[in-house]
């Protein structure tokens, strides 16, 4: 997941790539509606349980090279830069 200057994250669903403005400031965690490519996808539940988890983060914590998203439920998503 990248976040540009304008306050929008951009990356890489299971299947198609997203972007969403991301709405709080760090360290907290909200993004708006969330725009995706349209590819063909053989798992779509895998698709749209990414960008479930992805909006029910609240906080993120930067450390090195991962990012992890994280909620009051306990919930997390870790990313990891290539």
């Amino acid at each position: 997941m990248e976040f540009d200057e304008a306050g929008w994250i951009k990356g890489q669903a299971p299947c198609n790539r997203y972007s969403a403005q991301q709405k709080a400031p760090y360290p907290w965690f909200e993004v708006g509606p969330t725009m995706a490519t349209k590819m063909a996808c053989p798992d779509l539940a895998a698709e749209s349980a990414f960008f479930t988890a992805l909006s029910a983060m609240t906080l993120s914590e930067v450390g090195n090279t991962t990012l992890i998203l994280s909620n009051d439920a306990g919930r997390t998503m870790v990313f990891k830069s290539e």
